[in-house]
């Protein structure tokens, strides 16, 4: 079907992506790049061109609200210092696309320079059929810090003296920490990502340990502000969480160990927290045949039901959690299957089909901070729309099915169409 000004998608089921219950027989009306009209029983436009959704779901594209678009080609460590980074940057545009192929109309990079060149690119109308692109470029690191590659000499790990393939920015102390922000602004950041605990996947740090003291964190929120960016942060542990929080940082990401006063304090500040269930269980499952280090593989093994337990007590308490994957186009965590982060919400974490789906929708925008644009299917918003085969309230795991996503449709644009 050929894109039109005037678009209706009808009698389907619709999700709206707010977490209301769902509406039979629905009609969607699509006016150029914007959602015109939700509703049953409205007037379909005469010129309007039609999608039958007889049969199938409505909804909201999909977010991911957490990932890396790095263009591995394997999950081994060495593959990282010995491929050239244009081939990564290349093997990034088929990831994206793949993604955008499954339903997956955003995707916030929180980490790795590939995602602001495609970004960039997307605007100047080199690429097409991408989706929406939100991205930190650079990620700043204390030394010792998660994102200092410990296993490397310090000369090869920050961007700004090396010649391999770093996204990280060291800093240490408010001055550098400002200096380091303001370079990733200049580069072209959306926001800023910190890392303010240890983590997983880095060699001689903990996810117990805490980074960045308040001073140098509120050097970074500062900073950003000034030109009106928020501040994401890589979290694993409850002190970390609660300097991130009090410092200004707005979307707490992965988010272990999070107890009731960090989730007291995140509704106040309006902060959101962002999962990423998927990365650790494909480690924990599969890493090792993958060839991960195995130092990474038994961190993730102690962290999961840390994680898990830590996601579903957010929700249970009110707050929002954004689905994210962290994944990075690898086998092992490959674009295409982030919906296996909603069915890890559900079987792991408490969280109801329709939850996990307003956490992949509604609250993935919100941790982009562009819920005003995206998320729901509300007149005025962006027509970010998906139409999948089946009913996900029913068995979520069908959002894993590329070939079950029979149309996607990005800002009006029809991107996908099994149907037609």
């Amino acid at each position: 079907m050929a894109n039109a000004e005037t678009m209706a998608i009808q009698n389907g089921k619709l999700i709206d992506g707010t977490g209301a219950e769902p509406l039979e027989k629905a009609t969607v009306i699509i006016e150029g790049s914007t959602i015109k009209e939700v509703g049953a029983g409205l007037t379909v436009p005469r010129d309007a061109a039609v999608v039958d959704a007889t049969g199938k779901t409505i909804m909201p594209g999909l977010i991911d609200a957490h990932l890396h678009i790095s263009g591995g080609r394997s999950d081994a460590f060495v593959d990282r210092l010995i491929r050239p980074r244009e081939l990564g940057l290349i093997k990034s545009i088929q990831d994206c696309r793949d993604m955008l192929n499954a339903g997956y109309t955003m995707a916030k990079c929180c980490g790795g320079t590939n995602a602001v060149y495609l970004k960039k690119s997307v605007k100047e109308g080199t690429l097409t059929d991408l989706p929406r692109i939100v991205a930190s470029g650079y990620v700043l690191s204390q030394t010792f810090g998660h994102a200092d590659r410990h296993f490397l000499p310090m000369e090869c790990v920050d961007a700004r003296t090396t010649r391999h393939d770093s996204a990280t920015l060291i800093c240490d102390g408010a001055d550098e920490c400002i200096k380091a922000t303001r370079y990733a602004l200049r580069f072209g950041a959306d926001f800023i990502k910190v890392m303010t605990t240890g983590g997983v996947l880095s060699q001689a740090d903990h996810p117990d340990d805490v980074q960045f003291n308040m001073e140098e964190i509120r050097a970074v929120v500062e900073t950003a502000a000034q030109v009106s960016k928020f501040v994401t942060t890589h979290c694993q542990n409850s002190r970390g969480s609660k300097n991130s929080i009090l410092g200004g940082i707005k979307t707490i990401d992965h988010a272990n160990e999070t107890n009731s006063e960090i989730i007291d304090l995140a509704l106040e500040h309006g902060a959101i927290f962002v999962s990423t269930l998927a990365i650790c269980h494909q480690i924990v499952n599969y890493g090792q045949e993958a060839g991960m280090a195995a130092w990474g593989v038994e961190k993730a093994k102690v962290e999961w039901e840390v994680m898990c337990e830590s996601i579903g007590r957010i929700k249970s308490a009110g707050a929002p959690v954004a689905a994210g994957t962290d994944f990075s186009g690898t086998p092992l965590m490959r674009f295409g299957q982030n919906a296996m982060e909603l069915d890890l919400l559900a079987r792991y974490s408490g969280f109801t089909p329709m939850e996990a789906i307003v956490a992949a929708t509604r609250h993935g925008a919100m941790a982009c901070f562009m819920e005003d644009k995206t998320g729901t299917l509300e007149p005025g918003k962006l027509a970010d729309i998906i139409v999948v085969d089946g009913d996900p309230l029913d068995d979520l795991t069908i959002l894993q099915d590329a070939n079950r996503i029979k149309v996607v449709i990005l800002e009006g644009k029809v991107t996908k169409n099994l149907d037609a």
